[in-house]
């Protein structure tokens, strides 16, 4: 097994997080890179590239951030989930490739402060909501324990019980919308810091 091989090989053990047709794709992307650049040693390899668990973590963003703006192109919003796998891959590409952090330090400060608030906003919510829930769940178990000697008591804490599980079940999905439009804002910040990087480092 020569260099180059080895090199695909490792770096197929890093890409488990693809489909098996676009880990294919990047390896024999990489694969003809190298035989075409005559890379002949692991190290002028990794010169050019970086190691393989490094280019691993650019593969990933990039296919991270096509499946993100595929799933907008076609008219479905990404989940939450796929924006915080953009989010968590960028940042990833930034740590670990040396071209990348000695200009990224800013832009990484940056979008872990964004997603840091972010994350902050919906935990608050999210801990309001609950709140919601307890008290509606409360008030609403105090109005019937109350319905058998103080009826007219009873129905009034009942009904404040019933408004609040309506409110609750009214601003559940504004929940998911809210989070799911912040965690695409992170993507969003996440993906245009990623390719201005890439320009610079293209540059360079």
């Amino acid at each position: 097994m020569n260099a180059r091989e080895k090199y695909i090989a490792e770096l197929a053990t890093y890409l488990g997080p693809l489909t098996k047709v676009e880990r294919e794709d990047a390896l024999e992307f990489y694969d003809e890179y190298i035989a075409d650049a005559q890379l002949t040693t692991v190290a002028k390899i990794e010169e050019k590239l970086g190691t393989a668990k490094q280019l691993s973590h650019k593969i990933l963003a990039d296919y991270s951030i096509k499946t993100n703006e595929q799933s907008a192109a076609n008219g479905h919003p990404a989940s939450p989930h796929s924006n915080w796998r953009v989010f968590w891959w960028v940042v990833l590409a930034i740590i670990s490739s040396p071209l990348l952090f000695g200009v990224g330090i800013a832009a990484l400060v940056l979008l872990i402060t964004v997603a840091a608030v972010a994350f902050s906003i919906v935990v608050g919510l999210l801990g309001c909501f609950i709140g919601l829930a307890a008290a509606a769940g409360t008030t609403l178990y105090t109005g019937i324990s109350l319905l058998s000697f103080q009826p007219f008591v009873g129905l009034f804490y009942g009904g404040i019980g019933l408004s609040l599980i309506g409110l609750f079940l009214i601003c559940l999905p504004l929940l998911y919308w809210i989070t799911r439009w912040l965690s695409q804002q992170v993507a969003n910040l996440a993906k245009f810091l990623y390719r201005k990087l890439q320009e610079r480092r293209n540059k360079q």
